[in-house]
């Protein structure tokens, strides 16, 4: 399963009603509604979850799963979701997507040249 999108960023699929959005307010904060949770939640892979796609909204630690089509619940995650690639934010700590974004989804914050491992990800295309 790749963990690059295949749909643009504003397509949320189907959504299993009323299943889905009442465990998404069940199991998290929800000051934001399901749809819009899935359009920023980054994409990982959670084999044990047996979905077609699978998102985390990181700052409630919480997946959204895609089965047969449908954007079928919300789950906490219990870490044995794939996460390579993905680092803490410099300024509020939750998990981005450097090849992603130019700014945290989370919290705004510009990422700049971002430093993981022995990798380094330099935003703008400039040399340095």
């Amino acid at each position: 399963m790749s963990v690059h999108y295949t749909h643009q960023q504003s397509y949320v699929p189907p959504i299993n009603r009323p299943h889905a959005p009442q465990q998404w307010r069940k199991r998290t904060p929800a000051e934001i509604d399901i749809e819009a949770a899935w359009k920023v939640a980054i994409p990982v892979r959670a084999p044990e979850c047996n979905a077609q796609d699978v998102r985390l909204y990181a700052p409630y630690d919480a997946l959204l799963l895609v089965r047969g089509g449908l954007l079928r619940t919300a789950l906490l995650s219990d870490h044995r979701t794939d996460l390579a690639g993905l680092f803490p934010c410099p300024s509020c700590d939750d998990l981005v997507d450097p090849i992603r974004s130019d700014c945290c989804p989370w919290c705004d914050a510009v990422l700049e040249d971002v430093e993981r491992s022995s990798i380094r990800v330099t935003k703008g295309g400039g040399q340095r």
